[in-house]
């Protein structure tokens, strides 16, 4: 097999393992390639056959045509920050794009956030997971949410508790967090986690 399938092959491989598409340095690493330009070489000649497409706005910013043809290339913003109020999805907004499922998106207007800590342990939520979010103001006791606290994203589940608000993490190293004590002008829920997503190096 030429290296320009190999790439391609390996290409799809990630982005079925993770939803992510390498990057060219991770692609040069795999396939022992020393140099940034030699990887775009290949890609370009990808490009060319029609097989991928590239953006040059993030770093991993390659799309396999098959699967968007396919219905398996549902593509999810990755953000690198989250506004104050609400999710933008204004490109100074967008730290990448990941190729999912429908059913793992969830529904229209998906974002993802990457996780940071361990204070979702306990669910099974590590630390640099990709969340993904289907965005709900108003989410049930007992489901996971991404809220923004001031300026601050957090995940944790969401509980009501005798007449009270609570974000509960699930490490008992951490303390709930009393919404209705914070008041709601210094909360906003964002939306409830549909799905994790986990890239394995």
């Amino acid at each position: 097999m030429q290296k320009k399938q190999r790439i391609y092959e390996y290409i799809k491989a990630e982005i079925d393992l993770s939803g992510l598409p390498p990057t060219i340095r991770e692609i040069g690493k795999r396939f022992n390639i020393s140099s940034t330009n030699g990887v775009r070489y290949f890609l370009e000649k990808l490009e060319e056959d029609g097989l991928i497409k590239r953006s040059s706005r993030t770093a991993r910013g390659i799309r396999v045509v098959e699967m968007e043809h396919a219905g398996r290339g549902c593509r999810v913003p990755l953000l690198g920050r989250v506004p104050a109020g609400k999710p933008s999805f204004s490109e100074e907004y967008i730290e990448d794009f990941l190729i999912v499922d429908e059913k793992t998106a969830g529904g229209e207007g998906a974002f993802a956030v990457r996780v940071s800590g361990d204070s979702m342990i306990g669910a099974g939520i590590n630390d640099g997971d990709i969340a993904i979010v289907n965005p709900n103001p108003r989410p049930h006791s007992g489901e996971i949410v991404v809220a923004l606290i001031e300026d601050e994203v957090t995940l944790k589940r969401f509980v009501k508790r005798r007449g009270k608000v609570f974000l509960k993490p699930e490490n008992d190293l951490y303390p709930d967090i009393n919404l209705t004590d914070l008041g709601h002008d210094r909360i906003s829920i964002l939306g409830t986690v549909k799905s994790i997503v986990r890239r394995f190096s």
